[in-house]
């Protein structure tokens, strides 16, 4: 981490107010990143957002207007239920003119919702491009749509027979895609964070070679993988998400060259608990549940009010830190739903004393490394962030 970025504020005491734990956001970091990423590419590029799972757990409803003032045009969540919040926030915000696309498709049963709430589907099936463009025929209007090709993921979008078949409609002007007007061709990369995946040109390569017969869409690949990787995966729009959030999606595995460009990606979160109690437990003590940490001498052990049901994991137990007056502390024993244990001993006497909370997530111990202690990706650390700790909002 470069000495010279910027960290937010530790949280003080009074702002927890009656919870135990509190999550700082910063809607200046989330922007200074879309910055960063959108200066990547070219002019002529645009540079959207993946703000689905609410922002990665951020606040989607939060952070996209501030996105929007700084001239973001698009929006990607996953399902309609999340682009009809998103859209309301647009729109009480200023900004409903931005497109709304839902990663998902559209559902029978959703058409009517989809299109009072001017959101756009990704269409990943032909059932959806048939039911669509029959509906929007029936009712004499166009449905902007974007098309979804699967160039190697096999997850969702056309497969290649699908897509060679569509080709075939567009080229031939047949009345099948009438009623729509797809305004994006795009795929996903499977492994853009890895630099030795054979699979990244691979992808590149095979949407290359679609993109052609569909000359009069603009075509998009790049998520924040595919953003850092360079212009060559860039096309008309990149679509980045985690990146958005502070993370490099490498995580702590990041070679020099991601290490470098996750030095430019602003932290967007920190998240501080109250220390609840500090005790004095005599070598050979059992700590925590089933006693799965024995202590080796005489210690001080600090009770920190964060546990599993506020998101923090429970596979940190007996692995992570927590920051205490500048202070690393580990973790010890299992996580508990409410709370934590710490080794305080080292940390100064004087210093502990006046200490009221510990730092779980941020300056000193920040996220790709809560996420590799977890045996997990980042994503995921920041997805299942609970609704019980206090969030903070810091001012743009």
């Amino acid at each position: 981490m470069p000495a010279n970025k910027p960290e937010l504020p530790a949280a003080t005491i009074s702002d927890l107010g009656h919870a135990d734990s509190i999550i700082t956001i910063s809607p200046q970091a989330v922007v200074a990143n879309w910055r960063y990423l959108a200066s990547l590419s070219s002019p002529t590029t645009e540079t959207a957002a993946v703000v689905k799972a609410d922002g990665y757990g951020l606040g989607a409803s939060q952070l996209a207007p501030h996105l929007a003032d700084a001239g973001c045009r698009t929006f990607f969540v996953m399902s309609l239920d999340e682009a009809i919040t998103l859209r309301g926030a647009l729109r009480d915000s200023g900004h409903d003119s931005c497109a709304v696309l839902i990663l998902g498709g559209c559902h029978p049963g959703q058409e009517d919702e989809m299109l009072a709430h001017d959101i756009t589907p990704v269409i990943n099936t032909r059932e959806q491009l048939e039911r669509l463009g029959k509906m929007a025929r029936q009712r004499g209007a166009k449905i902007a749509a974007a098309l979804h090709v699967d160039t190697g993921m096999s997850r969702l979008g056309l497969d290649e027979k699908e897509a060679a078949w569509l080709a075939i409609q567009v080229a031939e002007g047949n009345a099948l895609v009438d009623g729509l007007s797809p305004r994006w061709l795009m795929s996903h990369l499977s492994a853009a964070e890895d630099d030795c995946d054979p699979a990244n040109e691979a992808q590149l390569q095979a949407f290359t070679a679609l993109r052609a017969a569909f000359p009069d869409i603009a075509s998009s690949l790049a998520n924040s993988g595919g953003t850092l990787r360079g212009p060559a995966f860039h096309f008309d729009m990149t679509r980045p998400g985690i990146a958005l959030y502070g993370l490099h999606p490498a995580g702590i595995g990041a070679s020099r060259q991601q290490a470098e460009q996750a030095g430019h990606l602003m932290p967007a979160i920190r998240w501080d608990a109250r220390i609840l109690q500090i005790r004095d437990a005599k070598a050979g003590e059992a700590v925590g549940y089933n006693g799965t940490h024995v202590l080796k001498r005489d210690s001080r052990v600090a009770i920190i009010g964060v546990g599993y049901a506020d998101g923090y994991m429970r596979a940190l137990g007996n692995r992570a830190a927590v920051v205490i007056a500048g202070h690393e502390a580990p973790v010890i024993g299992r996580v508990s739903m409410d709370s934590i244990t710490v080794d305080a001993t080292d940390i100064p006497a004087a210093r502990l004393q006046t200490a009221d909370t510990a730092t779980v997530l941020g300056d000193g111990y920040h996220l790709a490394r809560m996420a590799d202690d977890a045996g997990t990706i980042g994503y995921e650390i920041l997805t299942q962030l609970g609704h019980r700790p206090r969030r903070l909002y810091l001012p743009t």
